[in-house]
């Protein structure tokens, strides 16, 4: 079986001290001190998912939209100088952030 080769898109943004990295593609959601760290955290995380769903011949259990209201976000959101190679089985990753409140 072919190894899928997916285009994802995720949305940084700052929920209390921390930073979040949410999937608008499989809705996995990830937390790190910084930015980066947040989208490390869901790289290794989405690489999991993908691997798993490979092991057990069910693709489709990648697939589960985020919700509505973070692919708004994701559209108001702009691009985030975070560029690390994508995890296994995904072609590319485009990252967005929200400044966090108060930020100019």
């Amino acid at each position: 079986m072919p190894k899928p080769r997916l285009s994802l898109c995720a949305l940084i943004y700052q929920d209390d001290k921390c930073w979040v990295a949410h999937c608008l593609e499989t809705d996995v959601v990830a937390e790190g001190e910084t930015p980066t760290k947040a989208f490390v955290n869901l790289q290794s995380l989405t690489e999991f998912q993908i691997e798993t769903a490979l092991e057990d011949g069910d693709l489709e259990s990648i697939f589960r939209p985020a919700p509505p209201e973070i692919h708004a976000a994701f559209a108001r959101a702009s691009d985030q100088p975070i560029r690390r190679r994508p995890p296994k089985g995904v072609k590319s990753f485009e990252v967005r952030g929200l400044q966090p409140c108060g930020a100019r």
